[in-house]
């Protein structure tokens, strides 16, 4: 886009065409269906403000420094969230095994529960955009965005970082 004067509709076509815009719309999106299908199946108090943190919980545990960083927030931030979805059995707090002063977060067996069905919705959700495209472009859109994610934000792969605060 060039630095003259833009009309609006030249300027939205140009906004709707950037990378950041069909993320935001994708990922809103693709969190709305997983939610709905969430509520549907037995999990009605799953929050639309959940997915960012709990997609970003290890099994094994995850500090809660960690989950706000991975999640894009900050550490009051996370543990406010923390405390609501900690209130619906999802989580919960347990002191870090090789630090005393340290928390992490594990999921309750009605997290690990809501955690299966999420990855068959996720499975579905997919399918239906890859249904979308012509054969084999999903897959390498997700390679290519998942290729992006690792050079720029090398720390936020599950399992990154969770051994030191930062």
């Amino acid at each position: 886009m060039t630095m003259k004067r833009q009309s609006p509709a030249e300027i939205r076509e140009y906004r709707n065409s950037r990378l950041y815009r069909s993320l935001a719309r994708t990922l809103r999106e693709y969190n709305r269906m997983l939610v709905t299908r969430l509520q549907a199946n037995g999990f009605e108090d799953f929050s639309p403000a959940f997915p960012p943190l709990l997609s970003n919980v290890d099994y094994e545990g995850t500090r809660i420094g960690v989950l706000a960083r991975r999640a894009g927030v900050t550490r009051q931030a996370a543990g406010q969230l923390l405390r609501e979805i900690e209130r619906c059995g999802y989580v919960e707090r347990r002191a870090s095994e090789d630090d005393g002063r340290a928390t992490t977060i594990h999921f309750t067996a009605r997290g690990r529960k809501m955690h299966a069905t999420v990855i068959e919705f996720v499975e579905e959700i997919e399918a239906n955009f890859a249904s979308m495209l012509r054969d084999g472009e999903f897959e390498r859109l997700r390679v290519g965005l998942l290729t992006i994610a690792d050079n720029i934000d090398p720390g936020g792969a599950l399992g990154v970082g969770d051994r030191t605060e930062r």
